[in-house]
């Protein structure tokens, strides 16, 4: 079961992943692995100002009460994680 999962954030809005939902436990997982694959994108572009910035993202979710609920959504759901800003 994939989803998209995309960030929702003033500086890093548009990041996204096709992401297995089962791999991860709750929103927490999932955020941290967002973050982790930003952070990985980032330095393999040399975009190292920018990584900085993207270790003080703090993701939530603001969408969903429980993480088992992504597993009813539509596959064409895009599931957004909030950046600091929100």
């Amino acid at each position: 079961m994939y989803r998209i999962v995309q960030i929702s954030d003033q500086l890093f809005w548009g990041f996204n992943e096709l992401i297995p939902l089962t791999s991860f436990k709750n929103f927490d997982e999932l955020c941290e692995y967002m973050k982790n694959r930003l952070i990985y994108f980032l330095r393999n572009h040399n975009l190292l100002n920018m990584v900085d910035k993207a270790k003080e993202l703090k993701l939530h979710n603001h969408q969903y009460k429980n993480y088992e609920q992504l597993y009813r959504t539509d596959e064409n759901t895009i599931i957004y994680l909030c950046g600091s800003d929100c």
